[in-house]
């Protein structure tokens, strides 16, 4: 578990470091964590040269997202920052606006009023927050040195939101069988959450998929074109953003050859919960964040 950077102790020297950097904005209160490797951790490897901005997927509770952060941290001896988004009843078409304004204002706000010195910056979106990721990331092209795009949510073709959820849920109890206990949990309470939204915010839950479908990928040419250096990772377990859709998007002619590309031994739930699918997530960020000469 982490503790707060202004509470370490002796006892405390192998326990990931956090700070509280949240703001208001006309929104409501945005929740910003920052997690910062552990003294020990420093101390082995130096500190951190890369800076990650992570976007929550779809069904992520602050729970999972501070489970992939803490691990980002740990795998790639990174700063990671957690956004919490403030409540807000949305149409479908202001979703990826309002959460691309958020996640802008976020880093907007590392650059100008962080106490922590500012090391490469890398934007990192997992499933549905691959979209508010790459908005942002174009927007803040200069401050932005790479864009991680994990499980991008590239559908081969019409989705429906209850069968998509539906498919989650399947995923999710085929890898709780087939794992070992270590990795149950992570998985169950994956699971458990997206049952949880599907019976809490049926609609929300619509209006999510429909939002992310629409997207689509038109962009990443523009992020290209801003100089932003592009990673895709695909899971070749995953069921949900599956691997023909993703590789149908980088093998586009503007696309081809742009992007940093990798496969990963993962479903849709455990790209940060397993060491193999985090590793090469890990590398990639790290590759993606050298400084250009």
């Amino acid at each position: 578990m982490a503790v707060p950077v202004d509470a370490v102790t002796r006892a405390d020297v192998d326990r990931i470091r956090y700070d509280d950097l949240s703001f208001e904005t006309t929104y409501g209160r945005v929740g910003v964590t920052v997690f910062m490797p552990s003294v020990q951790q420093v101390s082995d490897n130096g500190m951190p040269e890369v800076s990650v901005v992570y976007s929550a997927g779809w069904g992520e509770g602050r729970g999972a997202a501070e489970v992939a952060c803490q691990a980002l941290v740990r795998a790639a001896n990174t700063i990671a920052v957690m956004v919490s988004y403030p409540n807000a009843n949305l149409r479908v078409h202001d979703i990826v606006p309002f959460r691309t304004r958020i996640l802008s204002a976020v880093i907007r706000r590392l650059k100008t009023d962080s106490p922590y010195d500012e090391p490469g910056l890398v934007v990192v979106g997992y499933s549905r927050g691959t979209v508010p990721a790459r908005h942002a990331a174009l927007e803040h092209a200069a401050q932005v040195r790479g864009l991680s795009l994990v499980a991008p949510t590239w559908f081969q073709g019409e989705v429906r939101p209850r069968e998509l959820a539906t498919k989650g849920l399947a995923e999710g109890a085929r890898g709780i069988l087939r794992e070992s206990w270590v990795d149950k949990w992570g998985l169950i309470a994956a699971s458990a959450r997206l049952a949880q939204e599907m019976v809490a915010h049926p609609i929300a839950l619509r209006n999510d998929v429909a939002a992310i479908a629409e997207e689509g990928a038109t962009d990443l040419h523009q992020v290209l074109a801003a100089g932003i250096r592009v990673g895709v990772v695909a899971g070749r377990n995953d069921e949900l953003c599956e691997v023909g859709g993703i590789r149908r998007v980088i093998d586009e002619p503007e696309i081809r050859g742009r992007v940093d590309y990798r496969e990963a031994e993962s479903d849709h739930f455990c790209y940060f919960l397993k060491p193999a699918p985090l590793r090469v997530v890990a590398d990639q960020i790290g590759r993606l964040a050298i400084p250009t000469t």
